[in-house]
């Protein structure tokens, strides 16, 4: 199974329920889970994102970021995909988060800038066939 994770780690003034890069994954790679959360979502559905991450061949990991923001609920999964050795994520980061990048950057996991949903697609399209 091929499993996007999309995580937003915003204040929930700027949590957005639409998202024009989820919208084309899913155009793109229907057979794909997709799973969506964001800093303030519930232990439980974090929990949903860790057990759909023991099913996944693939992963693809795309955090939309406030600089200023922590991680909070999003942590134990952000961590389980850094750290889960099985795979080696594709992690693609829109805005900063220092301490996304230092975790990941100690778990020796690389961080792709996302510039826009068309590159994105591109770069996706490259994990999956490899």
């Amino acid at each position: 199974m091929t499993l996007f994770i999309h995580l937003q780690i915003k204040p929930i003034a700027q949590i957005q329920f639409r998202n024009e890069w989820v919208e084309m994954m899913k155009t793109e790679f229907p057979e794909a889970l997709i799973f969506e959360a964001d800093a303030h979502s519930e232990p439980f559905v974090i929990s949903q994102g860790v057990s759909f991450l023991k099913e996944a061949e693939k992963v693809v990991l795309f955090l939309d970021s406030n600089p200023s923001e922590k991680l909070d609920a999003c942590a134990p999964l952000i961590e389980k995909v850094l750290r889960n050795k099985a795979i080696a994520p594709f992690i693609l980061l829109q805005g900063e988060h220092l301490m996304f990048e230092k975790m990941a950057k100690m778990m020796k996991k690389g961080v792709f800038r996302y510039e826009s949903v068309e590159e994105s697609l591109v770069q996706i399209h490259q994990f999956l066939k490899s």
